[in-house]
């Protein structure tokens, strides 16, 4: 099995496995980047250029969320827009443009990894970055319109910015988190980006993607991602932009995420290795039928705080990042 093969067909089930299929950040967490990024690039080329391709009742916020409302209706609970339809029809593919699922403990991210893909969150990033540059995708398979592709900066600076949709936890027999040493072993050790590890009834990505924006914003003490993206542009405001050619800046995203999954994933501890919940809640208590298994895992204490704090930085930093990377295409 190739990497690329491996990452897609692992996120894929999981859409078949989960009860509301984890988001990176969720629709608040989304919302707070492209809020952040509004706030940046106001009175700018970047804002009018991102205006022209939006409609009326659009804004970037909203344009946040659009990649995973077009994986279906479990992810944003509505039906998709024809518009969605027709991007998922012509980037079969798009459900792996949401991360890479490079073993954690690796230093950098590299397209050869196990875990790294063509269709992965970094190689789309760039080639939507290129679409809106007028220039040609370097995967001709990545077919956006000008509008998708904005759709998709908007959200996969988002997605690369959690760190376990770059770092994915890998747990061999002995119930360690190891590296793989090929693409069999990388199968039977993979825990889909640590969906199917579970701490109590909750997996760790979604705890990630959910809980701990939840509790940030109550660090921040706001109730709306409104107000939590008013309480962050100043920081945001003070980080400077990556050097270097545009569309190359995901890669070093990347690997910065990489280094963050290797802080967050590895103080975590396997208890067991068990049979999953029913369909749909991998991490309730086995099923008598369950056709998957997961990892039982223990946190380590101050986990939540300082997890909360780290989830507020990386937002923190994606809406950064967002706005000049909107800046750089349309200076």
């Amino acid at each position: 099995m190739k990497p690329f093969t491996l990452a897609i067909a692992g996120h894929l089930a999981l859409g078949l496995a989960l009860p509301v299929a984890a988001l990176a950040w969720g629709r608040q967490g989304h919302e707070t980047i492209g809020n952040i990024a509004a706030a940046l690039i106001q009175g700018t080329n970047a804002e009018k250029q991102v205006q022209n391709l939006l409609k009326a009742d659009e804004t970037l916020a909203t344009a946040a969320e659009w990649p995973d409302c077009a994986k279906g209706f479990m992810y944003c609970q509505r039906e998709p827009t024809e518009e969605m339809k027709e991007f998922a029809t012509n980037n079969p593919h798009h459900h792996a443009y949401h991360y890479a699922d490079l073993p954690f403990q690796l230093s950098a991210y590299q397209r050869a990894s196990i875990g790294a893909s063509s269709d992965d969150v970094v190689s789309i990033l760039g080639d939507a970055v290129l679409t809106l540059q007028g220039k040609p995708a370097v995967d001709p398979s990545h077919k956006l319109t000008k509008r998708e592709a904005l759709f998709v900066i908007a959200h996969m600076t988002g997605d690369i910015h959690q760190p376990l949709h770059v770092g994915a936890p890998y747990v061999s027999g002995s119930d360690r988190f190891v590296v793989p040493a090929n693409d069999k072993e990388a199968k039977a050790e993979f825990t889909q980006g640590g969906n199917l590890l579970c701490h109590g009834s909750k997996n760790v990505h979604s705890y990630w993607d959910d809980d701990l924006v939840a509790q940030a914003m109550r660090a921040a003490k706001v109730k709306t991602s409104a107000d939590f993206s008013q309480a962050l542009v100043p920081q945001a405001q003070k980080l400077k932009a990556d050097a270097g050619p545009v569309d190359a800046w995901p890669t070093a995203w990347a690997t910065e995420s990489l280094h963050l999954a290797s802080a967050e994933i590895a103080p975590l501890v396997v208890t067991a290795k068990r049979p999953s919940g029913p369909d749909r809640s991998p991490c309730q208590p086995s099923a008598a039928n369950a056709k998957t298994e997961v990892w039982d895992v223990q946190l380590p204490p101050n986990y939540a705080a300082q997890g909360a704090a780290t989830a507020a930085d990386q937002l923190t930093k994606a809406g950064a990042r967002l706005a000049y990377v909107l800046k750089a295409i349309w200076p």
